[in-house]
């Protein structure tokens, strides 16, 4: 396991009073994939992680597919051109006629926030071109391999985001336990992760257009908390 996952790991058992190397509570494959979810959750509610991608055209073709791991497209462009975003209400309701354009080049690429793999260059053209996007992207699913005691693939965002990436791992930890005591643990994590992932995104509105379309991944954090920043338990720190 690289160093920076095994530090985030070694921080989330000490957290939760999972010390014991004999026989931890909780799995290094368990804690792994925890931390993958983790990255995962914040690349889905915001462009932490985008790559870039040529879409060959084919003349008379409507729509196109962005790759397996997008999310959602950001930018487009074509011929060095960069064309505007657009949803199918705005266009309709500005060109009833639109499906029936056609023209020599692409002046814009219509989207649909339900289903953002899938674009629509407008207008459709009578010749090949390529399209060239940048879109959000899901990082690559970490998993632990026993055999060698290390991981197939290592974190990807940056790792300012490490302290929400352990809160997360921690909250989704309690969960396994699902008793009261845990699940309010549990949601006092995830309310510090929260404050990771909001100020991620904040930060990702100022790096990105408003045209990146953004979920939010929240939960309720107890305001029952008493005796410390966790409340009270038997948990080391208070969990």
């Amino acid at each position: 396991m690289a160093e920076r996952e095994m530090r985030i790991i070694a921080g989330a058992r000490i957290t939760l009073n999972d010390l014991a190397e004999s026989l931890p509570r909780w799995s290094n494959t368990r804690l792994v994939s925890l931390l993958s979810d983790a990255q995962e959750e914040m690349c889905k509610g915001m462009p932490l992680l985008t790559r870039k991608a040529t879409i060959n055209t084919v003349a008379g073709q409507e729509e196109y597919r962005l790759p397996i791991d997008s999310i959602s497209l950001i930018r487009a462009s074509s011929e060095g051109i960069a064309l505007p975003l657009i949803s199918y209400d705005v266009i309709e309701r500005s060109n009833a006629g639109w499906e029936d354009d056609k023209g020599n080049a692409f002046t814009s690429i219509i989207v649909n926030a339900l289903s953002q793999q899938t674009i629509r260059p407008y207008p459709l053209i009578s010749a090949s071109k390529p399209l060239k996007v940048r879109y959000q992207a899901l990082p690559e699913r970490i998993t632990y391999n026993l055999d060698d005691e290390d991981t197939n693939e290592e974190l990807t965002i940056d790792s300012m985001w490490d302290t929400g990436l352990k809160q997360y791992v921690v909250a989704m930890a309690f969960l396994d336990y699902g008793d009261a005591a845990s699940i309010s643990r549990s949601q006092v994590a995830m309310g510090l992760y929260n404050k990771e992932f909001q100020s991620a995104k904040s930060l990702s509105k100022k790096s990105f257009s408003k045209n990146v379309r953004t979920t939010d991944f929240q939960a309720k954090v107890s305001n029952q908390n008493t005796g410390g920043r966790y409340g009270r338990g038997n948990c080391r720190f208070g969990y």
